[in-house]
């Protein structure tokens, strides 16, 4: 049965250490730090962050019903999710698996320290 909008997000919003925040001055759901998922704004779809370019292309050929891009994500590795095509169970489980993911992964947030430590370590010789 196909889900809406809402059940999307409270879908996203469900599981463990999910949380909502502004990305691109939009509502998104991050994990971990990084983009989970969000209801795109004009299309009736989720939008999802896959592993790589050849996995959204694999997703794309393999399931058109479901998967597609517009010409915004043609150089990104996402795919929408049509809503009308998903079931709860089918987001839940991609979800859960692009978080499992995401949680093997985490960010590298290390780039602003050393940057901050160079700074101060530039201001301590003059």
């Amino acid at each position: 049965m196909p889900i809406k909008r809402a059940d999307g997000w409270k879908i996203a919003l469900s599981l463990p250490g999910a949380s909502e925040t502004l990305w691109f001055n939009r509502p998104a759901v991050f994990i971990h730090g990084q983009f989970l998922t969000k209801v795109h704004d004009k299309e009736d779809a989720m939008v999802l962050r896959v592993g790589s370019m050849e996995m959204r292309d694999m997703m794309l050929e393999a399931e058109p019903k479901l998967f597609y891009i517009t010409d915004h994500y043609r150089n990104f590795p996402y795919v929408l999710a049509r809503l009308s095509a998903l079931d709860r169970k089918t987001l839940k489980e991609m979800l859960v698996g692009r978080a499992t993911q995401l949680a093997a992964n985490p960010p590298k947030r290390k780039a602003k320290k050393k940057i901050a430590k160079r700074k101060s370590a530039r201001t301590a010789k003059r």
